[in-house]
Order: structure tokens, then sequence, then C-alpha cells
């Protein structure tokens, strides 16, 4: 099958950006005297404390003049800051002074001892840092460059010690991910050959150790297993434990855990993780603040994935999510107010909707109301009381999906799952060009409900529709129920 030039470009890029961002913690060792401060900055980088982070390693920088280590360190937690909004070039500068200065320092230790392992080290991954920033900024030529004077260093002080944890690491991340860019694009930017399969195990190995940066391996192959390339979703997830098993209270790590049990249409466990993610953000400082906003997003993400509505309109801001919120409550996804009303279990009153989903002339101004009296009675566990509310919600509005894809979902969760294939198939019917969340919600729960009566042919089918719908947040939930309980290999595996 043959490559369109837009898709290579963007498929190259990835894999420049990932395998030098990733590589650029393989240079872990520091002179005893800033040890401490290095290993402080880190688990501030571990819990997304970027500013205490660099004040620790400008700390080591002065501990031990001279050195190159430190300054790599301060470009590492750069990277991060780049890696978290590549959009805002003013962290570039400093990002570069620092690898600049790593690089220079380190090669002049280099020409009195060239074969100093930490050193290469250092030098080594300074190159494959700037490779990771090049690529951000579309300098892929300069990228390969830098990418393979850093495997150089690197692999020669794999060469000299096998057991360099250091070095282990940046040849792990570059070697899955060389190996994922194209033939041809690889070729064209005379990059050599990676090799996927060893990547996985140097970096379980490095997992396994208790080196500066084994935390920073399980978040990477947490990366990787969990992506639509591995797709093995429960190593992910155990990766991920163990990472936090070293870090307890990470809110970064927490928010990971949590955002990967929303794409496995968990949403009630990424509920729970993320209030715990909250919670751990809690404290003094902007940068704590500004975790807490960005949780409170995701949050508010998984509330709605739940159908937890009254809960989510109070921590929302992204009009995606207003948006969603109003068309579950049968309102008018247009109407402004829509954000700001009570929902299921609030006391709030909705307004009016002027139109149905699919049904631009109908008035609905009794919907909400119906749907919000349904929710409500499925919180207080009176689902018998919750599907008369929707069947007369569906009779009074009968060309609205909304009613039968909520009375689907209760029926599902009830485990009444022929009915709760009727039900959401007539909600398919009347959705037209229904918005990402409804499309793929209804051919997942149409996929499960399915399965669970043996049906497996109609439900891969479902499986495979709701795995094509673009934007939908549990896509990844469809491609796990595709593999049918068994992971595509094991190499994944802690």
């Amino acid at each position: 099958m043959q490559r369109s030039p837009r898709l290579l470009r963007a498929t190259v890029a990835a894999a420049i950006v990932l395998a030098g961002a990733v590589t650029c913690a393989s240079a872990s060792p520091v002179p005893p005297a800033a040890d401490g401060m290095i290993r402080a900055g880190l688990q501030d980088l571990h819990d997304g404390l970027y500013d205490r982070a660099e004040t620790s390693f400008r700390q080591a920088a002065r501990a031990v003049p001279g050195d190159p280590g430190p300054q790599l360190f301060i470009a590492f937690d750069f990277w991060w800051r780049i890696l978290e909004d590549p959009g805002d070039p003013s962290r570039d500068r400093p990002f570069l002074d620092a690898v600049q200065g790593a690089v220079a320092t380190g090669e002049r230790l280099l020409e009195e001892s060239p074969e100093d392992a930490r050193v290469l080290t250092v030098v080594g991954t300074a190159h494959i840092l700037r490779s990771q920033v090049e690529g951000l900024r579309h300098n892929f030529f300069k990228a390969s460059q830098e990418a393979r004077r850093g495997k150089k260093k690197l692999e020669a002080v794999l060469a000299a010690d096998s057991g360099n944890m250091d070095a282990l690491f940046g040849l792990g991340a570059y070697n899955y991910y060389t190996d994922k860019i194209p033939g041809l694009a690889r070729g064209l930017l005379f990059m050599p050959h990676g090799d996927a399969d060893l990547g996985l195990r140097q970096l379980k190995t490095l997992a396994r150790s208790d080196a500066y940066f084994s935390t920073d391996a399980m978040l990477l192959l947490a990366l990787i297993c969990g992506s639509r390339d591995e797709r093995c979703y429960g190593d992910s997830l155990a990766h991920l434990t163990q990472a936090l098993k070293r870090n307890p209270g990470s809110p970064l790590i927490l928010g990971s855990i949590a955002g990967l049990k929303t794409r496995l249409m968990d949403y009630a466990g990424a509920v729970k993780v993320f209030q715990e993610a909250l919670a751990a953000a809690s404290g003094p400082g902007a940068e704590r603040a500004r975790q807490r906003r960005v949780l409170s997003l995701y949050l508010a993400d998984a509330l709605v994935a739940d159908w937890r509505l009254g809960r989510a309109v109070d921590r929302q801001a992204l009009e995606r999510l207003v948006r969603e919120i109003a068309l579950k409550r049968g309102q008018d996804a247009g109407e402004p107010s829509t954000a700001a009303a009570g929902g299921a279990g609030s006391t709030g009153a909705d307004p009016a909707a002027r139109t149905a989903v699919g049904t631009a002339t109908l008035p609905i101004t009794a919907l909400p109301e119906r749907v919000r009296a349904a929710l409500q009675a499925h919180e207080e566990d009176r689902d018998t009381a919750a599907l008369s509310l929707l069947a007369a919600a569906a009779e009074a509005y009968p060309d609205h999906p909304l009613p039968h894809l909520l009375a689907g979902r209760f029926l599902f969760l009830t485990g009444n799952d022929a009915e709760a294939v009727r039900e959401m198939a007539a909600a398919q019917e009347r959705a037209t060009d229904p918005p990402p969340w409804m499309a793929g919600s209804i051919e997942l729960h149409l996929g499960l409900a399915e399965s669970r009566m043996g049906h497996h042919v109609a439900a891969r089918a479902h499986f495979r529709a709701a795995s094509e719908v673009k934007r939908f947040r549990s896509v990844d939930r469809a491609l796990l129920e595709l593999q049918e309980g068994v992971p595509p290999h094991g190499l994944c595996a802690p």
C-alpha cells in the first residue's frame, strides 16, 4: 500500500520526536556531590513541578562547576516543558543554551579522556536531546544528524560496559522508535535501522533496576505499550502502576492511569483516579494550580462520558464538553446557557432546548426535563422508573435518538442485553450525523451486548465500526475487544 506524502511526513516526525525525546533521559551519571540534588529534581519532574526541578538542577551545577551533567538535566527540565506545550517556543532558547553548555563542556573533557563513559553518555545524550527539538520543529535532517552522533557515543559506552543502564535507556528508545520509521524515509534521513523488540527488552531491563531513570523507563514502556502500534493496554497499565509505586502520589502518573481508563471505557475508575490526582495536586504555587486546572478538565471529560452531567458542569470549560452535555440533556448544543444549568441530581432547572438531534422541526421543551428525571432515577437505583420515563420520552419524541440511547445504556448496565441491543439500534436509526461520542458509544455498547449474548460475528462488526469513529474518546476499548482477550504479543509484559 502506498503512503501519501503527508502521512509519511507525519509518521517520520512522530518517530524522530519520540526517538529523540525519550533518549534524553539516558545521561543520569553525575558526580557524587550533585547526586542528591539531581535525584530531588527528578522526583519533582515526575510530579510535574518544573520550576522546583530546575532549581535543584541549577544547585547541582553550582556544586560541581565545570561538569556537563547538571547542564543536561537543566535541558531535560525544559524538554519536559516543551513536550507538554510544543506550541510555546519561549522554552527553546534556555533549552538550547543548556544543551550547548553540556556539549561544549563535555567535549573539552573528552579531549583529555576520550573513553570517559560518564561524559560520553552526557554528550551523546545531549546530541539526541537536540535531535528531539529539531524534529519537533520539523528540521528532520538536522534531527537525524544529531541522533546519529548521539547513538554513536552511547553505543561506545555500552560496548565498553554492557550493563550501563544509562546508555541502555537511550539505545532502547532509539531502537524501538527508529524501527517504526518507514524504510524509505529512514534511508533518506541516513538513520541506522532499529530493532523494536530489542528496544523493548532494553527498556524492561532498565525498568527492573534501581537506576536513576527506572521510572522514566516504566513511563516510556507505558506510552509504547498503550499505543495504537502495540495495543497492549493491560501491560501499559501495569507499567504505570509500577511507576506509581516508585513515585507514590504523583499527579502526573495518577493522571496517566486515569486517562488510560477513560480510553478503555472504565469511566467510573477514571473518575476515581482523577479525583485522587486532584487531591495529590493540592497545595500552593502556580504549578500546582496549573495541574489542578488540567486535571479538572480531564475529570469533567470522564464525568460527562459516564453521564454524570450535574457534577461535570462545575468543572468543564471546553466547548466540546459544553456541546456534549447539552446534547446528552436533549438540548440544543448551541444554547449558551446550558453549561451552567443543573444536571442529573442538581436542583437547577434546564432551559428548554429548541430542536432535537436529527430533528430540525420538532420542539422538545419537555425532553430535557424527562432526561434529567431519568438520570436522577438511575442515580437513585430506580431503573424501572428511569426506563419508564425514557419510554414516555421516546413516544413523545419518536425521531429523537437520545431516549433510546440512554435506555439502551441503562439496560446494558443491568444485564438486559437483548433489550439493550434493540434500544441502541433504534438510537442508531434516528441519529443523523451523530457526534463521535454518540456514534462510538452506540457501536461499542452494541458490540459488548452482542458479545455477552454469544453473537461474536455481530459483536466484532460493531467493535470494528467503533474503532473507526474518529475522535471517539474510548476507541481503544473497541480495539481491546477485537483482541478477544489475547494481546498481540508478550513483549510488553513487565
